[in-house]
């Protein structure tokens, strides 16, 4: 079996177990959730923090994803710049839908370094962060990418809660989330864009 076989129900079971511990955090962990929280949160003077954490707003990564897209197009894999289209766009509008349905609040404004008005769980800066990412590494055909977009979206979930702005939860939700739905959309890939075999 070769990687592409085996991407998409590894990337949604990992998915899976991360966004369910970030709802046991959120739902049944309230005090380790508020612990976890004030550990990761910047007292003040997050200047560094908000510019790295600003790579991951629709201004950049929508962007970004319009280049490859438009570059795939260009070099005529049309189905794989739907395929990065429709995942990107899917995900970034169920995620949006997600936090309407839980209605989860933000922490309290006294504490933010950064301002933000929408509901909290799951974080979409994580998740997107996450599935931008994870879907351009599947369409790079490099392995080696994957744990690389992992790690970052990691990180940028991690700038979200030192902001004040999300709860641990919210960012393992987002995270997890991302996880899920490129794994998801990974069965729908063009075989053009599949991994090689070793």
């Amino acid at each position: 079996m070769n990687r592409s076989n085996f991407m998409a129900p590894v990337l949604a079971a990992c998915g899976l177990l991360v966004i369910v511990a970030g709802l046991m955090l959120w739902l049944f962990l309230p005090t380790l959730d508020l612990r976890l929280f004030e550990a990761a949160r910047l007292a003040s003077d997050g200047g560094l923090v908000i510019a790295f954490t600003r790579l991951g707003g629709f201004a950049v990564l929508a962007p970004v994803a319009l280049a490859v897209t438009g570059w795939l197009l260009v070099r005529r894999r049309t189905a794989e710049a739907i395929w990065l289209f429709a995942t990107i766009l899917s995900g970034r509008l169920a995620v949006e839908g997600l936090k309407l349905l839980f209605e989860r609040t933000r922490p309290p404004l006294s504490g933010r370094l950064d301002m933000v008005t929408s509901w909290s769980f799951p974080s979409a800066h994580a998740a997107n962060t996450m599935l931008t990412l994870l879907a351009l590494a599947i369409l790079a055909r490099r392995p080696a990418f994957l744990p690389f977009a992992v790690a970052l979206a990691c990180v940028m979930g991690w700038t979200r809660i030192a902001l004040g702005v999300h709860w641990p939860g919210d960012v393992l939700g987002g995270l997890g989330f991302g996880m899920i739905w490129t794994g998801l959309a990974t069965r729908w890939l063009p075989e053009r864009a599949h991994y090689s075999p070793d």
